[in-house]
């Protein structure tokens, strides 16, 4: 458990960063990882702003309790703002095979790791939460960069 929330939390703060840098307005929310009460990131630039929970998972499926869930949801009907699940993963391979730190650094946006940005309307209720596929992930969600 401490394992998964300091991973979780690593992937909160490179969010944190990543929208700063680019000039956002970001805030962690209070008992992120913790109360389920409030969504893990919100970030404003103008017209730009976004709910974000963050997770970090090496799965080919990831799955939200139905109470955190309907939470992100009801974040949504009351403020309007764009509702993310942000998944980040390893990336694959660097594409010209070097498999260093370096290499890794150089692609998609300065990072080690890949997101996607899932719309909350993409996940799929079952009884005790709802839940994707990274395939579907990959097809449907945005890329970080999109964001910006």
């Amino acid at each position: 458990m401490v394992r998964a929330y300091h991973k979780g939390a690593r992937a909160e703060r490179e969010l944190i960063k990543f929208f700063s840098e680019h000039g956002f307005m970001v805030i962690r929310g209070a008992g992120s990882g913790t109360s389920g009460l409030s969504p893990d990131v919100l970030v404003f630039k103008g017209p730009k702003q976004y709910v974000i929970e963050a997770k970090a998972l090496e799965s080919e499926h990831l799955s939200l309790d139905r109470d955190q869930f309907e939470n992100l949801k009801k974040w949504h009907e009351v403020t309007g703002m764009e509702t993310f699940v942000a998944w980040r993963r390893k990336k694959e391979k660097a594409e010209s095979g070097d498999d260093s730190a370096k290499a890794w650094m150089k692609k998609g946006v300065g990072m080690r790791y890949r997101w996607k940005f899932i719309p909350i309307v993409f996940f799929n209720e079952n009884p005790k939460s709802y839940s994707l596929s990274w395939k579907f992930a990959e097809k449907y969600g945005k890329d970080i960069s999109s964001l910006v």
